[in-house]
Parts: structure tokens; sequence; C-alpha cells
């Protein structure tokens, strides 16, 4: 016998042959709640079916979190996978899993982690399958069948389905397939998909099935009839896009194993994380840009070194220039300037842009450097009660707003004298803007102005 619980849909990713996978067996009760962020406690464990042995609590707490260690930003999906294998584990019984979620987002490195455990290991006979490797649906009984290392008594499907669900009838140890990129074994009546997520159900099966793929919906979508009898309904993890500032987490993590945190200052580090968890949320995109924007400037530096004949750096790294980050991620996305939303054009960016304004109404020159409308804008943030950042950060906020487009800066070798030039005319600035009234106390305040 075999059961089921109701979870909650996810997504997928793919596990590596030599890897390990664990999944859980469904519970009864109330669904999970899937985020980046854990919150939910786990599913209630299901019952013992058939007196079959059940594992004992030792055996189940070897199999704990806290032994498997967790990746960063996402605990709560570790919780859940590891929870679900313990229940099916503790309850020799069966189970089906779908994970889902975009590329990167920690699916295949959570999975992995799980089932990278020794012990975990002992307990079950591994078997991966990546879809993409069958020309037709079928063929996946002739892939499932090499792994379990079955001998089959003809060529056909037919003949491999039947060795399989012969083996499944016999006493043996809990088989994990772990089928990744299953949506590809899509067909017009998905019959096999049919016939894959009934073996758990069967009476003597010991099966923890795991299919994964991107689509959210695919149990909904191409299975229908799963959702029509419980005992076949999967137990859905859903891994979502990470945030900005989970990303953050992530690379500051990063950065610091590989002791280059100095490398990055913060709005550099929170320009990428922005842009990438707007566009995909896919941790390794983060992570591969950060270390090439490391290795570029680690070259440079090198490089600089290599020009001046001196044989040993004794001086420390430089750091990653904000412009190269936006260099960087304008070459892989395009521009990446927002205009209208709150968040990504904050106010302090705003003031920044209405003291330019100001100035160049004011003033009868347009040679507006650094210095200068630094010192207008921290004016401007007086007259209003509000903080100012200081001369060092200013510079990061005029490059957060040369990455929008809206002003260029020239010159690089004293950022106080570096030169601001406008781009825009007044009424793009003025759309982009969006807050009139801001504008209009700003410009007409022209003693914020220092002649």
């Amino acid at each position: 016998m075999s059961y089921r619980t109701r979870g909650q849909s996810s997504k997928v990713t793919a596990l590596s042959d030599e890897s390990k996978e664990n999944t859980t067996p469904k519970r009864r009760g109330r669904p999970k709640k899937n985020n980046d962020i854990p919150e939910a406690s786990p599913p209630k464990r299901a019952k013992a079916t058939n007196g079959r042995r059940q594992v004992t609590t030792n055996d189940a707490e070897e199999i704990s979190v806290s032994a498997i260690g967790c990746l960063p930003e996402r605990e709560r999906e570790t919780e859940d996978l590891a929870k679900y294998i313990e229940d099916i584990l503790s309850e020799n019984g069966s189970g089906s899993l779908y994970i889902s979620g975009p590329p990167g987002t920690g699916k295949t490195a959570t999975l992995t982690r799980i089932i990278s455990d020794q012990k975990l290991a002992s307990k079950l006979n591994m078997v991966y399958v990546n879809c993409t490797s069958i020309s037709t649906a079928g063929g996946i009984y002739k892939k499932i069948c090499e792994g379990l290392k079955l001998s089959v008594g003809g060529t056909t499907e037919k003949f491999y389905l039947v060795a399989i669900e012969e083996y499944l009838k016999k006493k043996h140890k809990t088989v994990m397939l772990v089928l990744d990129e299953i949506d590809q074994l899509a067909s017009s009546k998905q019959t096999v998909l049919y016939n894959i997520f009934e073996w758990p159900t069967k009476r003597e099966s010991k099966l923890i099935l795991v299919g994964i793929a991107n689509a959210l919906d695919l149990t909904d979508r191409l299975l229908s009839r799963l959702q029509a009898r419980c005992e076949l309904k999967p137990h859905l993890i859903q891994f979502l896009p990470y945030t900005k500032q989970q990303l953050v987490n992530i690379l500051k993590t990063s950065l610091q194993q590989k002791q280059k945190a100095d490398m990055f200052n913060d709005a550099a580090l929170q320009m990428l994380a922005a842009k990438v968890a707007s566009t995909s949320g896919d941790a390794r995109r983060a992570l591969l840009l950060t270390r090439t924007l490391v290795e570029s400037t680690d070259n440079e530096y090198r490089q600089e070194k290599k020009s001046k004949n001196t044989r040993e750096l004794t001086s420390p790294p430089k750091a990653v220039h904000i412009r190269s980050v936006v260099s960087t991620l304008n070459q892989v996305y395009g521009t990446i300037q927002t205009m209208t939303d709150e968040e990504a054009f904050p106010l302090q960016q705003k003031l920044l842009v209405c003291a330019l304004l100001l100035v160049l109404k004011a003033s009868k020159s347009k040679d507006i450097t650094v210095g200068k409308l630094h010192q207008v804008y921290k004016a401007v943030c007086s007259k209003r009660n509000l903080l100012s950042v200081d001369q060092a950060e200013f510079g990061n906020l005029c490059s957060l707003v040369e990455t929008r487009g809206i002003l260029r800066m020239q010159g690089k070798k004293e950022p106080r004298l570096t030169r601001i030039l406008l781009q825009w005319d007044e009424e793009e600035v003025h759309n982009a803007l969006n807050d009139k009234q801001l504008i209009a106390s700003v410009l007409s305040d022209t003693s914020c102005v220092i002649k």
C-alpha cells in the first residue's frame, strides 16, 4: 500500500548520476506553503501501512537537516525535502514528489545535498534518468531497467514495462527514481506518465518517485487524473526565484568564503542582485557575473602592476567599480535602466537629479563637477530635513543614476572633479521622476545653489 500527501506545487532540477536523492511520503493534512524563506512546518507523517517494518527513530534522525546542511536561503525547502524522505523511509513505504522552479533557484543543489548523505544513501537504490536523452516517451522504461540492472525477456517497451512492474512487486530496497526534465515524457494520452505515477501506489511497491521540471502546473495541466485520486497526487515543492535580498546574502557569503568580500561595495552588489532578481532570480547567473567581475578586476590589477614593473603586489587589490558592474550587466541584459518603479528609482537618486536640474537652471556655467553637485544636493536635503550621503557614497549614487542614461560622468582621476553631463532633456527627466511636487519645490529654491 502506498500513501501520499498534499503539498505545494514546485519545480524540479536535474541531479547528476552520482548524486543521491530523497523524497518524503505525502502527508495528509494541511498543505505546506512554499516560499523562498522557510516558514511553514513540515507536513505530518503518514501512517504505516500493511504492517510493514518501520525504521527506528534513530534511523530517521540520521538524515536530519542539521547533519545535511542547508543551501543559503533554501533552509525551508531543505527541511521540506528531508522531512518528506524521512517519513517515507520511517514508514517503509512509497510516495511521489514533483519539484518545480526556474533554473538557478537551488533545486538541484538542495536535492543533491540531501541525497549525498551516506547514511541515507545506504537505505536507497538510486536511479537517475535525464529524460532529454530519450527519443520516445516509452524509451524511459529501458533506461529505468538499465538503472535497476534488470533482466528483460525482450526488447519492446512492453517487455521493459513488465520487468519494472514485476520488480516492484518483489522484496527490495527502497528505490529512489529521479526523472529529470520529466515533461519530456509527455505524449497525446500521457500513458507513460500515468504509468510511472501509478507505480508508487502498487501494493508491495517501495518506490520514491521524484519528477523534475520547470513548469509549476505540469501535474495539473498534463495529468488531470492524478488530481481525481488522492493516492496518486504527488507531493509538490516549489522553488521560487531568488529575491534581491536573498541574492545579496548569497553573493556576500560566496565572496566571504573566497576572501573577496572587500572587492564589492554594497551599492555594486545591490545593483547586480536587483537586476538578476528582476529578470530571472537565477543564483547561478548572479554568482557567475560576480566571479567574472572579480576576475576582470584582478586581471586589471595585475596588468597595472606589471606595467609599472612591480615585482610584488604589495598594495591591496582594486575594488570592483560600479561602472564595471553597469558595463557587465549591459552586455548581458542590454540597458538596465528602469524609470517608473519607485524601488528602482529611490528618493536619494531623485534628489540628486533634482539638484542637477537646479544647478543647470540657476548657474550659467554648464561645467558641473561631482563636488559642486554634492554641495547643492546636501543643501536640498537639509532644506527638507532629509539625511544626505557623504562625498564617497555620492559618487556611487551618481554612478547609479548614470546607469539609467540620465547623466554621464567624465574624467576618472579625481572623483570630486569628475564632470556631470545631463543626457536627457528636462521633459524626459520630469516624466521619469514622476514627482512634479518634488521637482517644483527643488527648482524654486535657488538658494541651495552655491555661486
